[in-house]
C-alpha cells in the first residue's frame, strides 16, 4: 500500500507550506492543491509543515497496512509509524542539519534503525545533552548489527519521564542509596 504525502508550496501565509526533507517517492501526482508524493511501505520520510511562521517536523516510517493505532500526521494518509516530531524553530533547523549531514556523509537515512530517530528525538527534546550525543548516536546506529537494535546499555531511555530522578520504582531494589529497605524505614517511623 502506498502512503500519500501532500507537498504544498503556496504563496503567502494563508495556507500551510509543506516540504520533504528526506525520502524518495515512488511517484509524484499533481492535484489541485499541489503535488502528492507516493511512498512504498517501510520507507523513511522526513516531512516539514510551516504555517504562520511556525514549523513542525515529522520523521516517520510508512506502514504495510492502515493501522488504526498508528500515528496520524497532517497531510499524510494513511497513518504511519511516527519516530520523531519536533515543533520549535531551533529544533527543526537541527533536524534539517542532521539530514544534510547524512547526505554529506553518503549515509542513507532509511538504513538507520528506528531507535536512532527515537533517541535523536529525546536528545533534541532537551531530555539528553544534544551536542555531545548526536555523533555518538550516529556511530552506534551505523555499527548496530540489526535494524531496531536498542543499542548499548550505556544510553538507557527512561520510560517514566514524568518521575523525578531518584523516585523508587517497582523494578528498583529495596535498598535505596545505602539506606535500610523502604519497608523497614516505614516500620521504624511508626
Amino acid at each position: 500500500m502506498n502512503t500519500a504525502v501532500q507537498v504544498r508550496h503556496p504563496a503567502g501565509d494563508a495556507h500551510p507550506r509543506t516540504e520533504l526533507l528526506s525520502g524518495t517517492p515512488r511517484a509524484v501526482i499533481s492535484t489541485t492543491r499541489g503535488p502528492v508524493a507516493l511512498f512504498g511501505p517501510g520507507e523513511l520520510v522526513a516531512y516539514r509543515i510551516r504555517y504562520h511562521r511556525r514549523a513542525r517536523v515529522f520523521v516517520f516510517r510508512t506502514l504495510d497496512v492502515d493501522d488504526p493505532l498508528a500515528a496520524s500526521v497532517p497531510g499524510v494518509r494513511p497513518r504511519v509509524q511516527l519516530l520523531l516530531e519536533l515543533g520549535t524553530r531551533g529544533r527543526t533547523r537541527l533536524v534539517r542539519g542532521l539530514f544534510a549531514y547524512l547526505a554529506k556523509q553518503a549515509l542513507d537515512p532509511s538504513s538507520l534503525p528506528d531507535a536512532f530517530y527515537v533517541r535523536v528525538g529525546f536528545a533534541l527534546g532537551g531530555r539528553l545533552p544534544a551536542h555531545e550525543i548526536l555523533v555518538s548516536l550516529l556511530a552506534q546506529a551505523t555499527s548496530a548489527p540489526a535494524v531496531g537494535d536498542p543499542g548499548p546499555p550505556e544510553l538507557p531511555l527512561r520510560l517514566h519521564l514524568h518521575e523525578r530522578p531518584g523516585t523508587p520504582r517497582a523494578e528498583d531494589t529495596s535498598v535505596c542509596r545505602g539506606r535500610a529497605p523502604l519497608e523497614h524505614r516505614r516500620d521504624n517511623n511508626d
